[in-house]
């Protein structure tokens, strides 16, 4: 029983409810990659948004071949821009399991 106490203490995660603005889906499977709940638009141009941005990124494990896990990222603090489309513009709520 204690190793299965380390083996939860370990891994560091919740379930949240997040509010999302922006999604962006995977081709393939339709499935959520990325979930934009602040952003800031740097440039426009023809469908295409240049943003700095706030929310959660599926990522994968290490350790792990097919295990995925959301994490959290913040653009703004990094000085990074993303690229998305006007369609990938959608309000939402979604529950999510955080990594910390």
């Amino acid at each position: 029983m204690k190793k299965f106490k380390e083996f939860i203490s370990e891994q560091s995660s919740k379930f949240v409810t997040v509010d999302y603005k922006i999604i962006q889906r995977d081709y393939k499977t339709d499935k959520p990659n990325l979930l934009i709940t602040d952003f800031k638009i740097v440039t426009t141009e023809s469908g295409k948004n240049k943003i700095k941005a706030k929310g959660y990124i599926l990522t994968k494990q290490d350790g792990y071949k097919k295990a995925q896990a959301w994490v959290y990222f913040d653009d703004f603090k990094d000085d990074n821009t993303r690229i998305v489309y006007n369609k990938q513009f959608e309000n939402g709520t979604k529950k999510i399991k955080v990594y910390l």
